[in-house]
């Protein structure tokens, strides 16, 4: 069934990758963004719009739309955002917009480990969207994945820029590097993203998404400096040591590539069942395939 689908952060990560599907499966897809821009590859099947989950225009973005899919977020708190404003608040706003809109379908991305746990700012974040999300009165769907990668990527190309940059040689693996993720293809999220859009049935379903594959963080560094050619030696240091180190860059070197916040979050389990993808949207995931870092 062919829709209008409302894309709010249609010109991120996720957005770039999901909007040209969208496109392909048979849908007219408004892309919101805060300045409206469309991107290269877009077709006239898509219309940019602007609309700023901080701002009061999303009633006018979503005019006409028959399901919203929406994907802002942050992980650290950076330029004057922070979590509250934008995971938090801004996803109420988006509720409240489709609401107002008479649009029923609501497809919400969140992420694997949130936590009712306010010592976690980002996770915790995330756990107060799902509930905005789970006390209106539309027809959800919230998708939680583990890491994401694909062009455009953020904690890949991150663990990139930090062995170019932060890594003379060595490279600091936390405690054992054996937390265990499982990758997902932003392409393969883009499916399970239509999949929810479309079908009904899945109204006010919660769905953990993963890769086929769990890989640890060590096995994940390996694999990027595979794809870099930037080999490193990885130094396991103590997850105690490298929190302390954190909670110091984040106040005198705010552009260190990993936040306390993000250390602490590594302890909170980011993986699901290695069949999860398959089994409930019917499709087999992508490996984890790092190549276009290269």
């Amino acid at each position: 069934m062919s829709m209008t689908v409302a894309v709010i952060g249609a010109t991120g990560f996720v957005g770039s990758h999901l909007v040209p599907h969208l496109v392909a499966s048979g849908h007219r897809v408004i892309a919101i963004s805060r300045d409206g821009r469309r991107l290269p590859a877009w077709t006239d099947a898509v219309e940019a719009r602007p609309g700023d989950v901080t701002g009061q225009n999303l009633d006018a973005a979503l005019a006409g739309a028959d399901a919203v899919v929406h994907l802002v977020a942050i992980a650290r708190e950076t330029g004057g955002l922070s979590f509250e404003k934008i995971n938090v608040d801004g996803t109420q706003r988006a509720v409240k917009a489709a609401e107002r809109a008479g649009i029923k379908r609501f497809v919400h991305l969140s992420a694997l480990g949130v936590v009712d746990n306010p010592e976690l700012d980002y996770l915790y974040s995330k756990w107060l969207g799902e509930q905005a999300v789970r006390a209106s009165s539309l027809d959800w769907v919230i998708l939680r994945p583990s890491l994401l990668f694909g062009e455009g990527d953020g904690f890949f190309n991150l663990v990139k820029v930090t062995l170019k940059w932060w890594s003379p040689g060595v490279v600091a693996i936390p405690g054992k590097g054996d937390a265990r993720f499982q990758p997902l293809s932003a392409d393969d999220l883009a499916i399970a993203i239509e999949q929810s859009v479309s079908d009904g049935g899945r109204s006010r379903s919660l769905y953990e998404l993963g890769g086929p594959d769990w890989v640890t963080y060590r096995e994940i560094v390996d694999a990027v400096s595979s794809a870099t050619g930037m080999k490193r030696l990885p130094v396991g240091l103590p997850i105690p040591l490298i929190s302390a180190l954190t909670a110091v860059t984040d106040k005198v070197l705010p552009i260190f590539p990993v936040s306390h916040d993000q250390i602490s979050s590594l302890q909170r389990p980011n993986y699901t069942e290695p069949d999860a993808f398959e089994r409930t949207f019917g499709v087999k995931p992508q490996p984890m395939d790092l190549s276009y870092l290269g």
